[in-house]
């Protein structure tokens, strides 16, 4: 026996002694990593004269994109996180390149962007259109277009469409699932305590179907964005106004007087100019534009790689204009940049007001709103940064509804597009409980409690009536809070506001008539007019975010080093089929339920404003 536990042992400190081994040769291979590319010098590619900007998003577009996982691409091929295209990125590469004596052309490729907000999608599309007006021509390739994609590529000089591809319009709409029936199938009591008659977030747990009021907020912020939309693809198209909606109506017949084929179809309607294969549109390119140097392509440069080789045209100047992004929902802690977590912001807005070469602060928000709590947070260090005498401009992205209009709400200016979702200035609060589900299968709770309110949120017993209305009298009080903080910052009386509230959703161009908005136009509109209310006129933006780790860094910089980035004819990233997205937008939305973690309980959310 003594003999076996003496090879047991040796095999133990064997398989430790190759361990060390191993671990101290991955920790010398890190060093020797780590000091070849902390010490190397960088080379910016190059632009190409007379080449062709490829403008390949990946993705969702969204505000700010989070750093990528880069070990998850190489040892998890089915990594299941989506792609992200920072829209700036986008806008950015557009503005240089159409200054830029190098670059020729753009074409712009959209198989592989997932989504697009309509606030996003117009401000891309209005700077293909300077691009376009500038001189430059704009070629738009895909297999297929969707409602989000084509309001960019309309804009195009030539739009082509594979002949075996598709272009579909739909309108914009809003379809809710409602979970009444299940409730009460599996005897679940849903307490709901809400402020505004449009407030529609908590309609799917008490009804089977939306409400007329939710009907009629819907309609008129979804047609104040297909106005828009229309209006812009029928005027880059040179299409009669009403052009869409017309087709639409009578569809049916217009893809049966294309053979079925909605590519032939969308040929017929002027919505696009050739249908041409890969082979077709890539030998156009290459003869107008010359080639790469191997042969196989057209003269190009990836709209990143533009974005790396052309640094030194990023604006500089003496001061800083804070730009502070608020993305997605709003949370309690601290968070990555996809959620407005308070602790995060409320950090990023401390370190702005007390530097002192920051002379204004710009709040991006693009976010449904979501604990109350963490929006008043984030409200009043910004209004400590104003007490400090630095100016607050909020610009609005896609949209800010709810608690992202609440951090906005006493800004000194608040900027927004004609097409960013915003107001559902509304609260509301929701806390189910299962007595009568654990009835059904004979759980029952009882017990006793020094007060009538022991015991009171135990989801297992139904909620008393005192509990019930405490939680509405702090509901009340969120949503008199909310109209005073509004109030207080668009110079309106408490009762105007009401009357504007209510948890209704505006769109921008709307919001701005009735006093939410100041004024309509994008990010850089409000970094004018946050560096002119500073009185500054040598300024640079600067964008507050969380770093990567110096680990994550280095790893980028290694695979990128050895990656080699794909022609633009090598469509290998294909498109994602529409079960796989509805899949991914049900686990998002999932998640964001996950999130919610206000101390009260209180909800400033707006669960209909995405559209997309």
């Amino acid at each position: 026996m003594q003999g076996i536990w003496k090879a047991l042992k040796a095999l133990i400190n064997t398989i430790q002694g190759v361990g060390t081994f191993v671990a101290g040769i991955l920790v010398i291979l890190a060093l020797v990593l780590v000091v070849r590319f902390a010490n190397r010098t960088v080379e910016l590619p190059g632009v190409p004269n007379g080449s062709v900007l490829v403008l390949w998003p990946e993705g969702n577009v969204v505000e700010q994109a989070q750093y990528p996982n880069r070990l998850s691409l190489i040892f998890n091929s089915f990594d299941q996180q989506p792609p992200e295209t920072s829209v700036h990125d986008i806008l950015t590469a557009i503005e240089r390149g159409k200054n830029d004596s190098r670059i020729a052309a753009m074409a712009i490729l959209t198989d592989n962007m997932w989504g697009v907000s309509p606030a996003h999608g117009h401000e891309i599309a209005e700077a293909v259109r300077s691009f376009r007006e500038a001189g430059k021509e704009v070629y738009a390739i895909s297999s297929e277009y969707d409602q989000a994609s084509y309001l960019i590529a309309a804009e195009a000089t030539k739009v082509f469409l594979n002949p075996a591809g598709s272009l579909l319009l739909t309108g914009y709409g809003q379809y809710v699932p409602h979970f009444k029936q299940l409730l009460d199938k599996v005897g679940a009591t849903v307490n709901v305590f809400r402020v505004g008659t449009y407030k529609s977030a908590v309609e799917p747990y008490l009804r089977d179907d939306m409400s007329e009021a939710a009907k009629t907020a819907n309609r008129a912020f979804l047609g104040a964005l297909w106005e828009s939309y229309e209006s812009s693809v029928t005027r880059a198209r040179g299409l009669e106004a009403g052009a869409l909606s017309r087709m639409l109506t009578d569809f049916s017949n217009v893809l049966k007087a294309g053979g079925g084929n909605f590519a032939q179809a969308a040929l017929d309607q002027g919505l696009v100019d050739a249908l041409a294969p890969r082979s077709d549109w890539r030998a156009e390119l290459m003869d107008k534009y010359g080639t790469t140097p191997d042969g196989v392509s057209f003269n190009q440069i990836h709209y990143q790689a533009y974005l790396g080789a052309t640094q030194n045209m990023a604006k500089r100047g003496d001061k800083a204009i804070a730009v502070i992004t608020a993305q997605g929902e709003i949370v309690m802690g601290d968070g990555p940049i996809n959620v407005a977590a308070a602790e995060t912001l409320v950090r990023h807005i401390r370190e702005a007001r007390t530097d002192e070469n920051v002379a204004a602060i710009v709040l991006r928000v693009d976010s449904p709103g979501g604990s109350a709590f963490a929006s008043e947070l984030i409200r009043q260090e910004l209004a400590a940064a104003q007490a400090d005498g630095i100016p607050v401009i909020s610009s609005f992205a896609s949209m800010a509804a709810s608690g992202g209009y609440w951090i906005a709400s006493t800004s000194d200016e608040i900027w927004a597009e004609p097409t960013t979702i915003t107001g559902s200035i509304g609260i509301f609060g929701v806390i189910p409980t299962f007595e009568n589900t654990l009835d059904k299968i004979g759980v029952h709770t009882d017990g006793v409690g020094t007060s009538p309110l022991a015991g009171a949120f135990d989801v297992s017993r139904p909620m008393s009536e005192t509990a019930k209305d405490v939680v509405q009298q702090s509901i009340e009080e969120g949503y008199r809070q909310f109209l005073t903080r509004v109030a207080a910052g668009r110079g309106m009386s408490i009762e105007d506001v009401d009357k504007i509230a209510q948890g209704r959703v505006w769109a921008g161009s709307v919001a701005q008539t009735i006093g939410l908005v100041d004024n309509l136009g994008g990010l850089d509109d409000a970094i004018a007019a946050a560096a002119a209310k500073a009185g500054v006129t040598s300024y640079e933006p600067v964008f507050y975010r969380d770093s990567p780790s110096n680990l994550d860094t280095i790893i980028a910089d290694i695979l990128d080093s050895l990656a080699v980035k794909a022609p633009v004819d090598d469509l290998s990233l294909i498109s994602q089929s529409p079960m796989f997205k509805t899949a991914m937008m049900l686990k998002t939305e999932a998640m964001a339920l996950v999130k919610f973690n206000d101390p009260m309980g209180r909800y400033a959310l707006c669960l209909e404003c995405s559209v997309r």
